[in-house]
């Protein structure tokens, strides 16, 4: 059976630690080769910065550019702020929602080199929390000591009218362990599909520890060609009512497609 798809995981730009890039058109191209209708998209994580906040801001005006170029394949899109820039970047975080209508914030802390429950996290925040619907994808992994996914659950605690996309929740089985433990504290938090271990039946048992309804696909276009994720979720033995959750179901929901 297909589904329709929506990517709540896919960046655009150059980043230089991984030595991976993706123009629009680049992502709309594997979009197309792999079947995916829409995507939400945010900076790159790992791109260059030296000249600071100005870098972000390009990162941001770039994403709110494709937005208004693509509409109908890029439905929403999300900022960057990094935290490293501490309190003359917080300005940023009111032009990604009032000058570009951008729909949120992402952050990937190993390579902002802070960790998520750093007081500037906590600044920026609460900046971005005085806004309606806003939503904060944020990548952990189990083994970082700057994203672990107990420092997510710390902001999802303190901003509870924000939504927290939790990417690459399952990278690994103890990864996945401490999602499931997350999500039965953190009800504002919803959690993708993006880079989820093939083994161990994954998303039978986010299925059954987070919920049907708290699960988005995501796909990290541009590093692939072909998206092992989308083959993970269609060969899980989940019914396809919920497959369809969630490839689109729950994104259009959270992000109010």
């Amino acid at each position: 059976m297909s589904h329709d798809i929506i990517d709540v995981h896919a960046h655009i730009g150059i980043s230089s630690t991984l030595a991976v890039a993706g123009s629009a058109e680049d992502v709309l191209r594997k979009m197309d080769d792999n079947g995916i209708a829409q995507a939400v998209i945010s900076p790159i994580p790992g791109y260059e910065d030296p000249n600071g906040i100005a870098d972000s801001a390009t990162q941001n005006d770039n994403i709110a550019e494709a937005v208004r170029k693509w509409p109908d394949r890029f439905p929403r899109g999300l900022g960057v702020v990094e935290p490293r820039h501490g309190a003359p970047a917080l300005s940023e975080v009111d032009r990604v929602v009032d000058a570009l209508g951008l729909h949120g914030l992402m952050f990937h802390n190993d390579f902002a080199g802070l960790p998520l429950d750093h007081p500037s996290m906590f600044a920026i925040l609460d900046r971005l929390a005085g806004y309606d619907n806003q939503v904060v994808q944020a990548h952990t992994a189990q083994h970082s000591i700057l994203e672990a996914p107990f420092q997510l659950g710390r902001l999802a605690a303190a901003f509870p009218s924000v939504t927290f996309v939790n990417a690459h929740p399952m990278m690994d089985t103890t990864h996945l362990s401490a999602s499931i433990d997350l999500a039965s504290r953190a009800p504002n938090m919803v959690f993708d599909t993006c880079i989820s271990h093939h083994h161990l039946w994954p998303i039978e048992k986010a299925v059954a520890g987070i919920g049907a309804d708290r699960l988005l696909f995501g796909s990290d276009n541009p590093y692939f060609d072909h998206s092992i994720d989308i083959d993970i979720v269609n060969h899980s033995s989940v019914p396809d009512s919920v497959k369809q959750q969630i490839f689109a179901g729950n994104a259009r929901r959270v992000f109010r497609l």
